[in-house]
């Protein structure tokens, strides 16, 4: 005896394949040898829902360039042998993960709708997540503790201006991060705390400097991409210089040429922005003459100006210059009065003049009211020189 509901299901499964995929045209699928799993292609078939005639064991299902706006994953029950899942190129704006995929590694979500971060729970064998080309403002604290073995996380092209200090927590196994052509200000210190990443990518943003120690201390990056950056010149970058320095070997760019994309070493990629004398010369070249590196608080002797020039500071708090040494006293000159021609004697009675009498040294004022400080010693100009070829 039928289940009174088996003509509505096997309607919806017809309307599914037929209505969406074309009349008589299932998706065509052939065993993907290198992954050892059978691969099914529905891409560009104009499909609104996920079709369910497929077969039980397809492990690699491709559904891009379609017209998904919503896709659940219990819509995928029917496919427990799933691993690859490639949703790109859709008009997706929900996709919803309360139904479990236990075997599904890798899930490409680019070039969607997407303006929050879906939930990621019921994907606890997921280790590739590509979620590039959206239109993600924000990520929570934790966001993605969910998918603890993730490997790879693709967010380029996105709307981030910044990051909790925690949105990467708990992700111990990922190596390649792309934050890549966002529109990210600014980055917290300990961002990348807990991770050991192979490759990581800043590049196309809106940074003008990072904070000091940014980078875990000790860890060796074998790709990082930092152009197209607007960095700022100063003594706030110098950590971010002597890192370079330091990592000149990690540090890459990537371009389109008449060969392909182009991957190459290039430590001279991240240029300054600002200040204006130092537009477009790479980072790696400048010197920074501050007391430390990331020190930008170095308004003791001077402020920095627009070109990085120092400028003498209004006032100069007396506990922080040495003791004054008393200025030796001057003698002013004298004033006494020359000597009084005498008058001959035939015709003066014989009486002189008395002397005048001289008027006694006195010491001549302080030139200043206020006690002279000199300037303390060796203290390291601001600002930025050039380096010096050799």
């Amino acid at each position: 005896m039928l289940c009174p509901t088996s003509p509505h299901l096997a309607l919806l499964a017809l309307l599914s394949v037929a209505g969406a995929v074309g009349p008589g045209e299932p998706c065509p699928s052939e065993m993907n040898l290198i992954k050892d799993r059978l691969q099914v292609n529905c891409s560009g078939k104009g499909l609104s829902v996920v079709p369910l005639a497929l077969p039980r064991n397809t492990g690699i299902l491709l559904l891009s360039t379609n017209r998904l706006a919503s896709v659940s994953t219990a819509s995928l029950q029917h496919l427990p042998a799933l691993a690859e899942l490639d949703l790109s190129g859709n008009a997706l704006g929900v996709l919803h993960t309360e139904a479990p995929l236990l075997l599904l590694q890798e899930l490409i979500l680019s070039h969607n709708a997407l303006e929050l971060l879906p939930t990621l729970q019921g994907l606890p064998a997921l280790t590739r997540l590509t979620l590039a080309h959206n239109n993600i403002s924000e990520l929570l604290p934790g966001a993605f503790r969910d998918v603890g073995n993730l490997t790879e996380l693709n967010l380029r092209g996105n709307r981030l201006r910044t990051l909790p200090e925690e949105a990467f927590e708990g992700l111990a196994e990922l190596k390649d991060l792309d934050l890549s052509d966002n529109a990210l200000e600014k980055l917290p210190r300990g961002l990348l705390a807990g991770l050991e990443l192979n490759t990581l990518w800043l590049s196309g943003n809106q940074l003008r400097t990072l904070p000091s120690g940014f980078f875990p201390e000790g860890h060796m990056f074998a790709y990082v991409y930092l152009a197209g950056n607007p960095w700022r010149c100063d003594c706030g970058l110098a950590y971010l210089q002597a890192w370079i320095v330091d990592n000149d070997i990690s540090i890459y760019i990537q371009e389109l040429s008449s060969d392909g994309l182009l991957t190459e070493n290039d430590p001279q990629s991240p240029v300054c922005d600002s200040p204006l004398k130092h537009h477009g010369r790479p980072v790696i070249q400048l010197q920074p003459v501050c007391g430390k590196a990331g020190d930008t608080d170095l308004d003791i002797d001077g402020t920095m100006t627009e070109e990085g020039t120092p400028v003498p500071s209004a006032t100069v708090p007396s506990t922080t210059l040495p003791p004054t040494t008393p200025l030796p006293p001057t003698t002013a000159p004298s004033t006494t009065l020359p000597p009084t021609t005498p008058v001959p004697s035939t015709t003066v009675p014989s009486t002189t003049l008395p002397s005048t009498t001289p008027v006694p040294p006195t010491t001549a004022p302080s030139t200043n009211s206020i006690s002279h400080h000199p300037e303390p010693e060796n203290l390291p100009p601001l600002g930025w020189n050039e380096a010096v070829s050799p």
